[in-house]
Parts: structure tokens; C-alpha cells; sequence
């Protein structure tokens, strides 16, 4: 087992090991051999926020920040099967007892969401939250907003934003910003009308260690939720008691079923799924954060979120330049012909929007990724499952993800929801003359 341990003081860190790594925590770099650090970027950008952080959601994202670096130093090629690894997590948080009843329960939902056995403790000696710092030149005012968006660039996320603000509701804009990332969001963000609010940063783990990182990093998205939940808790107040996390995502994506029976462990991520969202959103109570974790779109399929968008005139500017591509931060370029790539151009084809997207696959024939042997693993995937959709049950194939814990009606909403963009995606492969 490898022993991650995080503090934000240096002289409290203990030396490397072969199974220990100490990690900085909101520290730029590591001081010596052996350390890594991350967060300070974080921490700097949280004195331009102009409302107070709440405590304990600020413990929550130091949590996610340990967990995400045990996740990025900590090498799958020690696991005994090449994929699960067995971490043991200290991390110092400012309130410690808040967090220890809810231990048991944040590691199953961490254990679900990257597939490794995760330890987690917590210990005093944390940051507190930084205060607001009014000589900053440019502040992020989230006072005049109502509730939180997860920002991601991609475009789920932005018809989300699109909704909200046709609602008439102004969300503060939360944002995991990778370099390529950020520039998306920036680019996207002035498009979606007047007064938009978005606070971006990333947790930049920096390590200077003997072996590489690890380039899953299935646990981002716990970060970036947990970034999501101390935005949407900087907004209580005493008139606002209760305040919402959206968090968008189409149904097929969020429950994420199995193409193919390989793709159950490493190829499935979990990042939305509603056993994981349950269990975070329990955590949430327990600790005292009345904040609801909420996904419009669950049974919604992504065609159905572009042709019902409630603004199609800014969808048809902003759509092209939003990414889904699960691999384009190697080139820049999406590549037009993985699993959330196929997904997105199916569901252009559904809203009857035309495709300007920039894909490395634009105007290839897909058939030549079979005859040239390109990758084509995961549309020889996605043919496999449409092959099966008539006669495949549904109800088994979403359970393979994991336990659904809601009412009847919102998990057959779901289940139908992802069939339907299976659905999606066969009229589009039958578009292409692939099936």
C-alpha cells in the first residue's frame, strides 16, 4: 500500500520513502526529492473571490486536492492487477472532526469513482479558508448570482449555462480550466450574454518524484465538483438557506453503460453517475452544506439537449467551439471518432444542426480507422453495442455501471434516456454507411 500524506505546512512533512510521498498542499513546488505539491494557484485565486468561503466546503476542496494528488503520484504499474491501486490518504484539514463521521462513506464513493481501494483520515493543522483581498485588481463577484454551474467548455455544460440563463437564473460559473481548456471557456463565456460569472483554476500537481504520473487521473472530477460546492456555498447568506450545484450532463454519458464487457473497469468513468453523485450529495448533508447537486438533463439524451436548447440562436454560435472529445488535449484537435466524439456528432445529426466542429476524422471516411488499423477501438465499441441495441436488456446492461438509488420513475427516465442515445447513435452510424 502507498501512503500519501498532506499538509499545508512544510516542516510538518516527513521524508520520502519507497511507499510514503509527502505533498505540499496549496504549495507551488516541491522543496525537495521525493515531495510533490499543488493548489497554490488555487488558493491565490480564491483571495480574488468577493463573498465569504465557507469552512467546510473549503475542507472539502482540500480533501479533493489530496485525493487528486494520490491519484496523478501514485503509479497503477505498482497495483497487483495493473489497474487498482490501494492508497492509504492523511490529509490536514482547519476542521477535522466535521469530516471523520462521513469517512466511511466518501471512500466508497472515491473507491466507485476510480476503481482503486482508497484509506482516507483526516488530521488538524489545515489551511482555514483565505479571505477576500480588496486590493486585487480584478475580483470574481458572485453576489448577484443564485446558484452554481459546473463550466466545463464542453457542450453539455454550456447548453446548461444557455438554459439557466434563458430561465432567467444567474448561475455563478464554475470552471476546471486546463490550459486548452480555459481558452475554450474564455472564448465561450462573453458569448452567453451579459453579467456570465465564471471562476477557473486547476490544481496543477507538481511532483518531483523518480517515477511519471499517472495520466487517468480519474479523480479530477471530484476536484472539479468539489470546487463546484465551495462556489455554490460562497452564495448562502442568511436569506438563502439552501443554494443548488448544477452539475449537466446528458443521460447516456452520466450513467456511462459498458460497450463492450472489457470496457466496465478502465474505459468507464463514473464522474456523473447518480450512485456517486447519491453518495457525495449524503456527505454534503452530513457535514452540514445545504447545497443540492442537480442534473437537468439526466434523461435527456445530448440530441435532445441541442434541439430543445432554450436559446438556439447563441447554442448555433457557441456549439462548434465547444470540446467533447476525451482525447484532445494530446493534440489540440478532437478527434472526431472516440466514444464522447461519436456521441456528440450523433447528436448534431439528431438536432439537425450542421457539424462545423474541427475534427482530426472531418471529412475522412470512418471506415478507413478499420482498413488502416487508426485506433479504431472505440467505433468498433460503440457498432458493437448499436449492433445489439434491439435485442440487448437495457435494465441488466445500466446496471453493469453500478446501483441506481432513486424512485422507479427516475430510473426508468434514466435508463430510457440512455437507450435513446444509443439510439442517437446508430442513426448516426447508419448515416455513415457503417451499419
Amino acid at each position: 500500500m502507498n501512503t500519501v500524506y498532506v499538509h499545508p505546512e512544510l516542516d510538518q512533512l516527513p521524508g520520502a520513502t519507497e511507499t510514503l510521498i509527502p505533498i505540499h498542499l496549496y504549495g507551488s513546488r516541491p522543496d525537495q526529492e521525493g515531495r510533490a505539491a499543488l493548489g497554490w494557484s488555487i488558493y491565490d485565486e480564491l483571495t480574488r473571490v468577493r463573498a465569504p468561503l465557507h469552512p467546510v466546503a473549503f475542507d472539502f476542496l482540500s480533501i479533493s486536492l489530496a485525493v487528486i494528488a494520490a491519484d496523478t503520484f501514485v503509479s497503477r504499474d505498482d497495483a497487483a492487477d495493473g489497474w487498482a491501486r490501494e492508497i492509504d490518504l492523511v490529509v490536514a484539514l482547519d476542521n477535522p472532526g466535521t469530516w471523520m463521521p462521513v469517512l466511511p462513506k466518501l471512500t466508497r464513493a472515491l473507491n466507485f469513482l476510480s476503481g482503486d481501494v482508497w484509506s482516507l483520515s483526516v488530521e488538524g493543522g489545515g489551511n482555514a479558508p483565505p479571505t477576500f483581498n480588496r486590493r486585487v485588481r480584478r475580483n470574481i463577484d458572485p453576489r448577484a448570482c443564485d446558484s452554481a454551474c459546473l463550466f466545463s467548455g464542453g457542450l453539455d455544460s454550456a447548453i446548461g449555462a444557455l438554459d439557466l440563463r434563458a430561465d432567467r437564473r444567474n448561475p455563478f460559473l464554475v470552471s476546471h480550466a486546463y490550459t486548452r481548456d480555459a481558452a475554450k471557456q474564455e472564448a465561450i463565456l462573453p458569448q452567453l450574454g451579459a453579467g456570465a460569472v465564471r471562476f477557473g483554476v486547476q490544481a496543477n500537481p507538481v511532483g518531483w518524484l523518480d517515477h511519471g504520473n499517472d495520466v487517468q487521473m480519474r479523480t479530477r472530477s471530484f476536484n472539479f465538483l468539489a470546487m463546484g460546492v465551495l462556489m455554490a456555498a460562497s452564495l448562502l447568506r442568511p436569506s438563502v438557506e439552501r443554494t443548488i450545484l448544477f452539475v449537466p450532463e446528458n443521460g447516456l454519458i452520466a450513467l456511462n453503460p459498458p460497450l463492450t464487457h472489457r470496457r466496465i473497469g478502465a474505459l468507464s468513468t463514473r464522474t456523473t453517475h447518480p450512485y456517486y453523485m447519491h453518495m457525495i450529495s449524503e456527505v454534503l448533508g452530513e457535514v452540514g452544506l445545504p447545497i443540492d447537486l442537480i442534473n437537468p438533463y439526466a434523461h435527456k439524451t445530448k440530441g435532445e439537449m441541442m434541439a430543445e436548447c432554450r436559446d438556439q440562436a447563441r447554442l448555433a454560435t457557441i456549439a462548434n467551439g465547444t470540446v467533447s472529445c476525451g482525447k484532445w488535449k494530446r493534440t489540440g484537435k478532437q478527434c472526431g471518432r472516440c466514444v464522447p466524439c461519436l456521441i456528440r456528432r450523433a447528436a448534431f445529426h439528431r438536432a439537425g444542426m450542421a457539424d462545423g466542429t474541427p475534427y482530426q476524422a472531418k471529412g475522412i471516411d470512418l471506415h478507413q480507422f478499420f482498413e488502416h488499423d487508426k485506433d479504431p477501438d472505440d467505433l468498433m465499441a460503440m457498432l458493437l453495442a448499436a449492433r445489439r441495441l434491439d435485442t440487448m436488456d437495457v435494465d441488466r446492461w445500466i446496471a453493469m455501471t453500478g446501483p441506481i438509488p432513486l424512485v422507479a420513475a427516475d430510473r426508468a427516465g434514466r435508463v430510457n434516456a440512455a437507450r435513446r442515445g444509443m439510439m442517437e447513435v446508430r442513426d448516426f452510424l447508419r448515416s455513415e454507411a457503417l451499419l
